[in-house]
């Protein structure tokens, strides 16, 4: 376990997928010796990059407390007490994951000030380099707030580096002073940034798609009346600049919709045409931190288990943590491609076949987290953050039922094996289809509950549908850690 209380950005680049860090409060540095050459400018933009694929964050705590309060995944029967507090959406503010949730993702937002504070400052790069590294932080910096506003609404905004305990007691910004600088910032970065394609950093595109889906998040919630977005002044402004952002993306030459499902989730295929931002990690390391082992989270658990993703290609029994729920499974078509390539249901003990029961103890499984590289419980996998496909349903629900909205969803499910979405919806029709065809896109990638929570949809989806209880305070916002209202008294 890795202790950094001082900036060592140099040794930071060998972070990317490393244990844990602690910083106390979130991440302290000093620059008196540092950022003075394009060197140390790249050195902190990769630690600020590093907080991502740790394992309290997006390599398994946010896939976690994301993904269990829907109909996605339920746990099984042994896991711990603090994670059925998401599946049962009944999370305490002293629960251990929600605590970690907030905290990595503070802790990102430093990193990625001391970028944007320090980098141009740098005399000794060109300004090309410049503009990009700190484009990149802009765009960290907008990731890590909108993560923090679409979970907890109301939350301190930092935009300068925090570099004494003094500073970490700031008072609740709110929902709409922190989305007033998300879109400022991706607009930020978008402006500094190019669009060359580079493993597990963000450019232009990934800016515009996240832009986006920001504009989209604010106009659903002010059409729905989605508690926390009544401060929203047009809707269908946001609307309109949201196809923009999404069309831009669209028409990039380098992205496209990957015609086979199952590539897009290949572990040698980092870079596939589908593949906009992923947060990436590294499994080339030879210690236990160095592997977030994802994978297993999901592979159901059978003692002597194969399980057989092609002719040549398998991997082993798992930890059955992160279970599939019938709701989701059954609420695919027959002939959905969703179902049928991307979650297995067949597996061999021995040489004999074994079909898997969705309402067994082993369930059918996704392969999106798969690695069939993976030596014992040394697996990672990149989690998707940003891919083509969510861009274009995010273009196909900005445009409503247009020619050019049914085109973008027709894309989705032709590719899919289903017919086209029935013609001549009313606007509210089409756009609940479009958040359905989100769900089986996208499920397992941390997007449901958001999508449910804009929408205003967390009732009549969760509970009235598939018969969950939620605890009104956590239907769409969790409370605040207590760790940190013990300790900041302005919250």
């Amino acid at each position: 376990m890795k202790r950094i209380t001082q900036l060592s950005l140099a040794a930071a680049v060998a972070l990317l997928a490393g244990c844990s860090l602690k910083e106390e409060p979130y991440g302290f540095n000093s620059t008196t010796n540092f950022y003075k050459t394009e060197a140390d400018a790249n050195a902190a933009l990769i630690y600020a990059y590093a907080i991502l694929p740790e394992i309290e964050y997006y390599s398994r705590n946010f896939i976690l407390i994301t993904e269990l309060p829907t109909e996605d995944i339920t746990l099984k029967p042994d896991a711990g007490a603090s994670n059925f507090e998401f599946d049962r959406l009944a999370v305490r503010p002293d629960n251990p994951e929600l605590t970690t949730a907030w905290r990595y993702a503070y802790i990102g937002v430093n990193r990625a000030n001391a970028v944007i504070a320090n980098v141009p400052g740098i005399a000794e790069m060109s300004e090309a380099s410049r503009n990009q590294l700190v484009g990149e932080a802009y765009f960290l910096r907008a990731l890590h707030y909108f993560n923090i506003v679409r979970l907890f609404g109301a939350a301190p905004l930092h935009t300068t580096p925090v570099t004494s305990l003094d500073q970490t007691s700031a008072a609740k910004a709110s929902m709409q002073d922190i989305y007033a600088l998300i879109r400022e910032d991706l607009k930020k970065s978008i402006e500094l940034t190019d669009a060359t394609r580079r493993d597990g950093r963000a450019n232009k595109v990934a800016a515009s798609g996240l832009l986006a889906k920001v504009d989209l998040t604010l106009a659903s919630g002010k059409v729905t009346n989605s508690p926390g977005y009544e401060f929203v002044p047009n809707a269908e402004e946001l609307y309109a600049e949201a196809k923009t952002y999404a069309g831009n993306v669209l028409t990039s030459t380098s992205y496209g919709l990957d015609p086979d499902l199952k590539a897009i989730f290949d572990v040698d295929k980092k870079n596939g045409p589908e593949h906009i931002f992923d947060v990436a990690t590294d499994r080339t390391g030879l210690s236990e931190g160095n592997y977030s082992k994802l994978p297993l989270m999901f592979i159901p658990y059978i003692d002597g288990a194969v399980f057989k993703l092609s002719d040549s290609t398998s991997v082993r029994s798992g930890y059955n943590h992160f279970v599939t729920e019938p709701a989701l499974y059954n609420s695919f078509a027959d002939a959905d491609k969703r179902r049928t390539d991307l979650i297995p249901s067949k597996v061999y003990v021995g040489k004999k076949e074994t079909v898997l029961s969705i309402t067994g103890y082993s369930r059918p499984f996704t392969r999106k987290y798969l690695d069939p590289k993976q030596v014992g419980e040394q697996t990672s996998a990149n989690t998707p953050v940003l891919r083509y496909s969510d861009v274009l349903l995010l273009y196909a629900e900005a445009c409503g039922p247009t020619a050019e909205g049914y085109t973008a969803v027709n894309r989705i499910r032709t590719r899919a094996g289903l017919p086209n979405l029935q013609p001549s919806l009313s606007v509210t029709a089409f756009r609940d289809a479009v958040i359905q065809e989100r769900a089986w896109e996208l499920a397992f990638e941390g997007n449901r509950l958001f999508d449910l929570r804009r929408t205003r949809k967390m009732e009549e989806v969760l509970v009235q549908k598939y018969g969950k209880t939620i605890q009104p305070d956590n239907a769409y916002f969790f409370a605040i850690p207590t760790r940190e209202t013990d300790l900041n008294p302005n919250l």
